[in-house]
C-alpha cells in the first residue's frame, strides 16, 4: 500500500507538471466505487476548464487546488498510482499497471490533459478514492478527521508522550491508526520500531517516556528521509530493515546482513516485521496475544 512518502512523491510531481496549467480535456471512468459522491459526467464538468493553483497533502490524502475554489481529493487506496504520458515512473512499489506505450494506461479512473501534457490516475483493485470539495481541502471531512503528520506537523515529545501512554493498545497498532499518525503505513511502522529497538506488539501504555521519544525521533527521521530521495528504496539507508524484510512467504529464511533473524507476527491485523534479538517483548506485554500465522497480507 502506498505510504506517505509514495503519496508525497505523488503530490509533488503533479505540482511540478501541473500548477498554472488549465484543465483542457477530463475523461472519467464509470466506477462508482472510486469516485465518492460524484458521477462521470458531474466529475468531468466540475474539472473542465479549471486552472491547477496548488497541491496539497497530508497523511496519505492529497489533492490538487483548482481555480473557482474547488479541490481534487485523491487517496491511492492499495494500488493507485499517477502516470504522466511518456515519462517512467520508479520507486519501490512494484508498479502494477504497465504503460509502456500504450495511453491511457490500463485501470485508468481519471485522465486529465493540459494542452499537450496528459496525466491518467490509475488503481487496478478499485480500493483508491476520488472525490471533489467546494473549499479549503484541509477542511474537508476525510483530511480534517486525520491525526498529525510525520513530516507537516509532527507533535512535541510531550505531546506524542502523553497521547501515547493513555492509549492501551500494541504501539504497532497506534501507529498505523490514520486519526492517531496520518501516512504511517506497514513498513514505516515496522522501521519506526525496529530503530527504536520496541516491540511491534508492546502495549502502548507501558511504554517509558525514553521509548515515547525514541518512537517520534525514528518517526521523524524514517519519514523525512524518504521523502527527501522522493520514495527511491534504492536510495534508502543501508541499514534500514527494509531492505530485507520482503523474504516472508518465500523458501530462504529472512535475515540481516549481519546474520540475524527477522521474524513476521501479526499486530493490529497487519503482518509486522521485527528482528527479536533487539527488539524483545517487554514482561508486563508479554500477555499481548499475537497471531504468528504464516498468512501473507501486504
Amino acid at each position: 500500500m502506498p505510504e506517505l512518502p509514495d503519496v508525497e512523491r505523488a503530490r509533488k510531481l503533479l505540482h511540478e507538471r501541473c500548477v498554472g496549467r488549465k484543465i483542457t480535456r477530463v475523461c472519467a471512468a464509470d466506477d462508482s466505487i472510486v469516485f465518492v459522491g460524484v458521477g462521470k459526467a458531474d466529475i468531468e464538468a466540475q474539472l473542465l476548464g479549471r486552472k491547477v493553483v496548488g497541491s496539497g497533502r497530508r497523511g496519505k490524502q492529497f489533492w490538487l487546488l483548482l481555480s473557482g475554489g474547488l479541490s481534487l481529493l485523491m487517496h491511492f487506496g492499495m494500488t493507485g498510482e499517477v502516470h504522466i504520458q511518456g515519462e517512467t515512473l520508479s520507486h519501490y512499489r512494484k508498479i502494477e499497471v504497465d504503460v509502456g506505450e500504450t495511453w491511457p494506461p490500463q485501470y485508468t479512473k481519471l485522465e486529465l490533459e493540459f494542452n499537450h501534457m496528459r496525466v491518467a490516475y490509475t488503481d487496478p483493485r478499485r480500493l483508491g478514492r476520488i472525490r471533489t470539495f467546494l473549499g479549503d481541502a484541509s477542511e474537508s471531512p476525510m483530511v480534517a478527521k486525520l491525526g498529525f503528520d510525520p513530516v507537516l506537523d509532527p507533535p512535541s515529545p510531550e505531546d506524542f508522550a502523553r497521547a501515547v501512554m493513555r492509549r492501551k493498545t500494541p504501539i504497532k497498532a497506534l501507529l498505523l491508526n490514520q486519526e492517531f499518525s496520518a501516512g504511517v503505513g506497514n513498513w514505516i511502522a515496522d522501521e519506526v520500531l525496529f530503530q527504536s529497538q520496541i516491540h511491534p506488539a508492546h502495549f502502548a501504555n507501558a511504554l517509558s517516556r525514553e521509548q515515547t521519544d525514541l518512537i517520534l525521533g525514528q518517526l521523524k527521521r524514517v519519514c523525512v528521509t524518504a521523502v527527501e530521495v522522493n520514495a527511491e528504496s534504492k536510495l534508502f539507508p543501508k541499514t534500514w530493515l527494509f531492505h530485507y524484510r520482503w523474504a516472508k512467504g518465500r523458501s530462504h529464511t529472512a535475515q540481516l546482513p549481519d546474520g540475524r533473524n527477522i521474524e513476521f507476527v501479526t499486530v493490529g491485523g497487519r503482518t509486522s516485521a521485527f528482528v527479536p534479538d533487539v527488539q524483545m517483548l517487554a514482561p508486563k506485554t508479554e500477555d499481548v496475544p499475537v497471531d504468528r500465522s504464516k498468512r501473507r497480507r501486504k
